[in-house]
């Protein structure tokens, strides 16, 4: 069995879902200790929770230490079954961060998924659900025959009430039981060498709110907040979406997202705060796209986190904005499962690079 101990690096949640995910297309057993050791409030929160109990189900798992604030977890994974589940966080919890983990498990998956669950799609320290939509899942999503996700109702702090539903149809018979199958099975249906930067060839605005804030104007300020700092940073004009939406919350949300003639997909997103005028949130979203592409980078602060298991299993090569904690901590786990030295990192030019 494999041991990781959760207080390495940054310490937190990634670990948890970095290693779920590994261990459940892997099936490597996995046993965690000291879990978010270095957080206010140490072990397991209930979004980890949610994840387990699905996978309980969805990889005939079996766990040990599964409650709230246990600090060690243990887990064994088996058969992955095909089939409907529904999953309700009771709250705001980030259904993006639940996705980390049960996303790509859904894809190998002999057989069709379907997985509906209740949380937060815009929450803090998450992405939001359209980034997860519209930069994560065309990266993957060749992986299965098909795979979706549709938000049904949007769910904001702190009542959350929000609802996704994922559907992916993966193109195995049977599923991978070992690193050398699972590599053989995504061979060819990944390609994450991106290491050249093209010109914008696309750009999109999605501008949400709820509907007790059209009277304020709320998504199209927010809009008008992006483009002029768009405008000003030399991007083109932008395909705008704008949504007014019922949830038990208020809430609002600025995603933008953007495709290159080398076909790199980059995103941002930012959250409403009240205080804060939407014409800022629009105008911080904006900017933190133009920090990440105007670093040179192939892959956005987001998309490098969520890539990285992946460029371990498949090769690949990505250009980072900036090296993190959070990317390192992540590295060392899924060296972990797939063994030292399988990443090649240069700090100096902001690359992580695997060849398999």
């Amino acid at each position: 069995m494999l041991e990781l101990d959760g207080s390495y690096g940054e310490g937190g949640g990634q670990i948890v879902r970095t290693a779920l995910f590994l261990s459940t297309i892997l099936k490597t057993p996995v046993k965690i200790s000291n879990i978010r050791a270095k957080r206010k409030k140490p072990g397991l929160k209930r979004q980890h929770l949610h994840i387990v109990k699905l996978l309980r189900e969805l990889a005939s798992a079996e766990v040990e230490g599964d409650s709230l604030g246990s600090e060690e977890l243990t887990y064994i994974p088996g058969e992955l079954k095909p089939g409907s589940y529904r999953v309700n966080f009771g709250s705001a919890g980030s259904i993006s961060l639940f996705l980390q983990t049960i996303l790509p498990v859904s894809l190998f998956v002999p057989g069709k998924v379907e997985v509906e669950v209740t949380g937060g799609t815009e929450v803090p320290m998450s992405p939001t659900i359209d980034w997860v939509r519209f930069v994560y899942l065309p990266h993957v999503s060749g992986i299965a025959e098909f795979a979706r996700l549709d938000v049904v109702r949007r769910g904001y702090y702190p009542a959350g009430g929000g609802c996704v539903k994922l559907t992916a149809e993966g193109g195995l018979s049977e599923e991978p039981k070992d690193l050398k199958s699972v590599r053989e099975f995504l061979k060819g249906r990944i390609d994450l060498f991106k290491n050249r930067r093209g010109d914008i060839k696309r750009l999109h605005l999605l501008s949400v709110a709820e509907e007790r804030l059209r009277e304020r104007k709320v998504v199209e300020r927010q809009v008008s907040g992006a483009i002029e700092f768009l405008k000003e940073k030399g991007f083109p004009e932008p395909e705008v979406y704008r949504q007014y939406v019922k949830s038990p919350s208020i809430g609002t949300s600025v995603t933008l997202w953007l495709e290159d003639t080398e076909g790199n997909l980059f995103g941002a997103d930012n959250l409403g705060k009240k205080g804060k005028p939407a014409e800022v949130v629009g105008e911080e979203c904006a900017r933190k796209l133009w920090e990440d592409w105007s670093s040179g980078a192939t892959v956005d602060r987001h998309l490098a986190d969520h890539l990285v298991p992946w460029i371990g299993l498949t090769g690949g090569s990505i250009k980072v904005p900036l090296f993190t904690g959070h990317l390192e901590t992540n590295i060392w786990v899924c060296e972990r499962f797939l063994g030292e030295g399988t990443f090649r990192v240069s700090r100096e030019e902001r690359v992580v690079e695997a060849v398999v």
